[in-house]
């Protein structure tokens, strides 16, 4: 079944299908390891009981201090002091509403990590509008219920419509125009050699 994302603006709802965009690596190289008769080996995990994992099988298993299993549906998320955080809804197939247009400099505060492609099923004129005229959108996105809401843009250029999805970044971006001060570590690092030691005090003059 597609994933779609909704949007509810004025003159009604628009429904988009989301196409995710891989990262195309340039250089396709496959490894194989095999054994000393050329045969292809599988990577496998085994657990400290002694069973087996294939490649591709995954194990998950969550214990409190005590080492005693804790089943999934009693895992809550909390924050840094324990409280209890309020699970989110999935936004697919939910209409969502927009918020103001977002300045494009935004975008900068946050590094992509996801982007989709959004093939629309039905458009309003006035989103439309919005999208061709380069505005660019905050809206709600969330592929499951979770308790955390990763910032994401909607937006248009010559190519079609995006939803890109961040998280904060954590570097102050730098302009070419923008100067950089350099304070010293050191403010005695510019006097002369002379000035800061003597050589006849430290070694006690002509005497040995």
């Amino acid at each position: 079944m597609p994933l779609t994302l909704m949007i509810e603006t004025d003159d009604g709802i628009s429904e988009f299908t989301l196409i995710y965009i891989e990262k195309k690596n340039k250089q396709n190289v496959k490894r194989i390891s095999v054994d000393s008769d050329g045969r292809e080996c599988k990577s496998m995990l085994m657990t400290h009981d002694g069973h087996i994992l294939i490649s591709g099988s995954t194990a998950l298993l969550y214990d409190d201090g005590s080492g005693n299993a804790i089943d999934r549906k009693e895992i809550v998320e909390a924050d840094d002091a324990g409280n209890i955080l309020r699970t989110l809804p999935s936004t697919i197939g939910r209409p969502q509403r927009l918020s103001e247009p977002v300045q494009p400099d935004e975008l900068l505060e946050y590094v992509m990590h996801k982007a989709y492609a959004l093939i629309p099923v039905s458009l309003t004129s006035d989103l439309n509008e919005l999208l061709t005229g380069g505005c660019i959108f905050n809206v709600p996105f969330r592929l499951r219920a979770s308790s955390t809401d990763n910032p994401t843009f909607i937006l248009s250029n010559q190519n079609g419509t995006f939803l890109l999805q961040g998280k904060q970044c954590q570097m102050d971006f730098v302009t070419l125009e923008q100067s950089i001060t350099l304070q010293d570590e050191d403010e005695d690092e510019d006097e002369s050699w002379d000035e800061t030691w003597d050589y006849d005090r430290a070694v006690g003059g002509d005497e040995w």
